[in-house]
């Protein structure tokens, strides 16, 4: 489904990205992971339209997203859950919701409001509050609610359960699962690798804008040494 190759990516005279390279196959978990400052959200943002690459191919289910802005890839079917979540503080939480809808009459099951609110029961509850009234764990649930209302084939996280209360932080990661087992492709970063790498089929870790080891999830779950190198603190 997705293919990168080669991609380099800066900002001013910064160069971040050095030639990075991933995949991930329909239906898929990928964790992209490194310490920070590695580049991730930068391949995460080249990849969702928000970073223009200086170099290399995004490649989504054969079209090329690297020279495309970020509104035609939401309506290929990227939809991204962005690190700090973004959500619009002025508008109500369903408001959220509805201005990201994108229903798409050859899916079987397209996700609605009342979809999401079978997902996230708290956002029906709080439906009438102003995005700026939730708490984090809130804001991320209605995060990642705005982006599965754009129909997305490909759901990125970033940062999926960063500052997150334990609680919140299982349901969140239960929410994922449960997409998963629908199918739902994913591409995430997050820093929990006793909860993402179970729930992942391959894993790209990152260090200094490179990838550095790619491969299955599993591999990389009984290589403690390969973490501790490139992930301990």
């Amino acid at each position: 489904m997705l293919t990168v190759t080669g991609l380099q990516a800066g900002y001013g005279d910064s160069e971040v990205l050095h030639g990075v390279d991933l995949e991930l196959r329909e239906g898929e978990v990928a964790a992209l992971l490194g310490r920070n400052g590695m580049g991730k959200t930068t391949t995460l943002h080249c990849i969702c339209g928000l970073v223009r690459p200086r170099a290399g191919i995004i490649d989504f289910d054969g079209q090329s997203l690297q020279h495309l802005p970020e509104w035609r890839i939401a309506r290929l079917g990227v939809g991204l859950v962005p690190e700090g979540r973004r959500i619009f503080p002025n508008l109500s939480v369903e408001e959220n919701l509805r201005v990201a809808a994108a229903h798409h009459s050859e899916q079987a099951q397209p996700w609605t409001l009342e979809r999401v609110h079978a997902l996230f029961p708290r956002l029906r509850e709080r439906r009438r509050h102003a995005g700026n009234q939730l708490s984090g764990g809130e804001q991320q649930m209605l995060a990642i609610g705005r982006a599965l209302m754009t129909n997305p084939r490909l759901l990125v996280l970033d940062e999926a359960t960063e500052g997150l209360a334990p609680l919140i932080r299982d349901e969140i990661w239960a929410v994922i699962e449960g997409l998963k087992a629908q199918g739902q492709s994913i591409l995430i970063v997050d820093k929990n690798l006793g909860r993402l790498l179970p729930l992942a089929d391959r894993y790209v870790l990152m260090e200094k804008g490179c990838v550095v080891s790619a491969g299955a999830a599993d591999d990389l779950l009984r290589d403690h040494e390969l973490q501790a190198r490139y992930l301990g603190v």
